[in-house]
Parts: structure tokens; C-alpha cells; sequence
């Protein structure tokens, strides 16, 4: 007998998950101040955001314990949902990759109208187009989706390793010619300054073509470096774990029994590797064969740091107390789409001509400031909104769109107060 299919209910959630949610928003935020704020080539150019020694600090421990670690996260996250929310509809009696299918085409939507209208950085086009390849494994068995994951994971670091291997022996057998690579660096240093001209003066016309043109550039190397391989590989990983029910076992264990295997080690491997890997990245020179070091161990040493920190939070929430305290973040995950295109509105109001203009004039000190308050804020009106309401405003949409029906925004018991 079939059920109608409908969200899960608040009461079913695993609020571990929407923490961890909630806390990927402020990390994904603290790194992508950098490109609200800054040309994406700066990363190439080496042009520091800032000047002073709290900017290079902020740059410093933003590099080390954040970028890198933090779309593996939410992406851990993305494969796990997909597989509780396909669960939930083949118990109800429904079709679950056609109704995938469609939660993530709209999704596709979202990231197409974010990435041209809004901000290039998007990450829920790429989403979901990574997460249609992810379908085709939904009925593989766990173990052989488990070394898929880890296959998928590997070639982007083999590819990476044998592509430094080859640089360091051709650097052996012939000089260094500099002179084609000055060339690359005037031209990307000149397209760096055109970048900060378009987004701190330009119209908005002049924006929406320069933005168009680098989510293009942003998209062909998502696609076509390993990191859409990574993302896809960690896609399958969360769709093991909730194949496994890892959490709900989890949950079902007494407080002081919650803990996932060598998540301290890997906390603490994590924190000296990255933190070794960017001083490495800060330090080798652009023009050395070894340049492409650092992110190739940031592939491997990235999410063994995403990793320790879900199983900081899994520790975490064994107190009472701790998962109180946390519960904020439960909030802004669960309204985590809104969220997340939210903080690209307000930063490109802050950054670009049709809002203050003020891109390329922040430091990463003032950056950090700014992620800060505007994760706390969203921190408080998410939980005011679901005090009323069942859904973010942009979570009910996509929720609608996909159950092809307008969802019920107000919970029941408020219903029967009103």
C-alpha cells in the first residue's frame, strides 16, 4: 500500500545532520569571502587580501583549517540526503530516481539563476549535475559503492602526483625558460584588475557579463579538474553511510557510546597536515615544479580534516548541554539553500557598483568580521522563522516544485492555534 510522499517530518530529522549543516554555512562563507571580496585569480597572482599581520593570519588559518574542508563536508551531506530522501519515497511506494531526478533539476534551476543573476561562485549547479551522475550507483551493493568512492577518489590524486612527477623530471632535463610564463602572469595580473574595475565600478550589464564569463571558467574546471571526481567519490560516500544508517545507529547508541572510529586522529592528522600544506603553499614558488604540492595533498588531507570535524560534533552532541547550545545551527541547516543564496545576496551588495562597491578594498581580517556577523544573524532568523514556519522560504519553493504540489508552510499545531 503507498503513502503520499511528502518532506520529512521535523520530528524525524537527525539533528546532528542539520548542525553539521549549519556549521558548513559559516565555513563555506569564511572561504568565499575571499571571492565575494577579491578577483578568484588573486589565488594565481598571489596578490594578498591585506596588507597587515592579522590579514595574513586570517589568509593563513582560512587556507589551512577551512578552504578545502568544507565542500567536502557539505557534499558528504548532499549524498547522504539523497539517499534518506529516495529511502523515504521508496517506502512511501514511489519512483526514488525519478523523484530525484526532479529535486535535482530544480536544484540545477536555482544554481543557474544564483550563478548568472547573483554570484559565479555558485556550488548547486555543479551539485546537481554531479548528483544525476551519483543515480546511476543507487543500486550497487554497499561494498562495491564503497570502492567506487574510493577509485573515484584516487584518480584525481594519482593524475595530480604523476602530473608533478612529470614537471619536476622535465625541470631536470631542460633549463627553465621564465619568459612564457611572465607572459601568463602579466595577462593574469591585467585580468585581475579588470575584474576589480567591472565589480567595484562597472554597470550592471558589464557585471552580468563578466560574472556569466567566469562561472563558465569556474564550471569547465570543476568539471574537468579532479574536483568534480572528489565530489562525486564523497557524493557516494554520504549514500553509503546512509545505505549503512551510520547516523541512526548512531543516535540509537547510549550518549557516552556516540563516537565515529579514528575521528581524533584524524582531527589531529588534519590540523598538522593542513597546517604544514599551507605553509608549504605559501612558500613554494609559483614557478616550481613542486607548485602543485600543495593541492594535491589538500585532495587527500582536506577531507580527512572534514572528517575530524564531524566527529568533533558527534562528541559534541553526546552532552546535553553542548547539543543546547547547538541548536541554532540546527536551525540555519535545515534552511540551509536560504542561507546559502542569502549570504551572496548581502555580499554582493557589500562588494559589487549596484550595492557599496567595495570589492578589492577588504582585507581578509575585515572579511572574516563580516562572515562572522552574518552567519550569527542567520543563525537567529532561522530559528525565529521555524519557530513559525515548517520550511525556508526557498526550501518550500523547492520542495513544492519538486512534489509538483504548494507544501503546507505552517506546522499543524500552529494551524490549530490560529
Amino acid at each position: 500500500m503507498s503513502h503520499a510522499i511528502a518532506p520529512t517530518p521535523t520530528r524525524e530529522r537527525i539533528d546532528l545532520l542539520d548542525i553539521l549543516r549549519g556549521f558548513a554555512l559559516l565555513g563555506i562563507l569564511i572561504v568565499n569571502m575571499g571571492i565575494f571580496s577579491f578577483p578568484f585569480v588573486a589565488a594565481f597572482t598571489g596578490t594578498p587580501r591585506g596588507d597587515s599581520m592579522l590579514d595574513h593570519a586570517v589568509e593563513f588559518l582560512t587556507h589551512a583549517l577551512a578552504t578545502g574542508k568544507f565542500y567536502p563536508l557539505f557534499s558528504f551531506l548532499f549524498g547522504l540526503g539523497m539517499w534518506l530522501q529516495m529511502e523515504r519515497v521508496q517506502e512511501a511506494g514511489g519512483a526514488p530516481a525519478r523523484f530525484m531526478i526532479r529535486r535535482l533539476l530544480v536544484l540545477m534551476g536555482f544554481g543557474l539563476a544564483h550563478a548568472l543573476l547573483i554570484w559565479n561562485g555558485d556550488i548547486l549547479f555543479i551539485y546537481a549535475l554531479i548528483g544525476l551522475v551519483a543515480l546511476l550507483f543507487r543500486k550497487v551493493q554497499p561494498r562495491t559503492l564503497l570502492i567506487w568512492a574510493g577509485v573515484l577518489f584516487a584518480i584525481p590524486v594519482v593524475i595530480s602526483a604523476g602530473l608533478i612527477v612529470l614537471g619536476v623530471l622535465a625541470t631536470g632535463l631542460a633549463p627553465a625558460d621564465t619568459t612564457a610564463t611572465d607572459d601568463v602572469m602579466a595577462l593574469v595580473r591585467n585580468l585581475e584588475q579588470q575584474t576589480i574595475e567591472t565589480y567595484a565600478s562597472g554597470s550592471w550589464g558589464q557585471i552580468f557579463v563578466w560574472r556569466a564569463v567566469e562561472w563558465l571558467i569556474v564550471l569547465a574546471f570543476f568539471l574537468f579538474s579532479g574536483n568534480a571526481l572528489q565530489i562525486l567519490a564523497i557524493f557516494l560516500a554520504g549514500m553509503y553511510a546512509g545505505r549503512r544508517q551510520v547516523f541512526q545507529r548512531l543516535m540509537q547508541l547510549p550518549a557516552n557510546e556516540r563516537r565515529l572510529p579514528a575521528g581524533g586522529v584524524c582531527l589531529a592528522v588534519g590540523l598538522v597536515a593542513n597546517v604544514a600544506l599551507t605553509w608549504l603553499w605559501w612558500t613554494v614558488e609559483t614557478t616550481s615544479p613542486l607548485a602543485g604540492l600543495p593541492s594535491l595533498l589538500l585532495l587527500v588531507f582536506g577531507p580527512v580534516l572534514s572528517y575530524g570535524y564531524i566527529a568533533t560534533f558527534v562528541m559534541l552532541t553526546r552532552r546535553e548541554t553542548w547539543h543546547h547550545r547547538l541548536e541554532p545551527l540546527a536551525a540555519a541547516g535545515r534552511m540551509a539553500l536560504s542561507n546559502y543564496i542569502t549570504q551572496s545576496i548581502v555580499c554582493t551588495l557589500i562588494f559589487y557598483s549596484y550595492g557599496w562597491g567595495l570589492f578589492g578594498q577588504v582585507g581578509a581580517f575585515v572579511g572574516l568580521l563580516l562572515s562572522l556577523a552574518i552567519w550569527l544573524v542567520q543563525l537567529v532568523i532561522s530559528v525565529v522563522w521555524l519557530k513559525r514556519f515548517r520550511f525556508g522560504p526557498l526550501e518550500w519553493v523547492w520542495r513544492s516544485l519538486t512534489y509538483g504540489a504548494p507544501q503546507t508552510m505552517v506546522p499543524k499545531t500552529r494551524q490549530s492555534a490560529a
